[in-house]
């Protein structure tokens, strides 16, 4: 599976091959930025649903760590 690269400039997101240079020193100069460095996927397409389920992972990572701090800390009070 090849390696792609993710480069996002406002609301508009590209994953491009990793071995591609050329295009991503393209990108850079129209004003993209890379948000994800390395997503092994098949294409491009898979690689943007990759990365899709990445940033949701990430988001209810930290909802759930807060979650739970927070009901650990109501845990230890009620304890006391």
């Amino acid at each position: 599976m090849p390696d792609y690269r993710v480069f996002q400039k406002d609301q508009t997101v590209r994953a491009v091959n990793h071995e591609s240079q050329d295009r991503h020193n393209m990108l850079a100069a129209e004003g993209y930025k890379v948000v994800w460095d390395v997503i092994n996927a098949d294409n491009a397409d898979a690689a943007l649903l990759r990365y899709q389920q990445l940033r949701h992972d990430e988001g209810n990572a930290a909802q759930n760590f807060a979650t739970d701090s927070l009901f650990g800390s109501l845990l230890g009070l009620i304890t006391r």
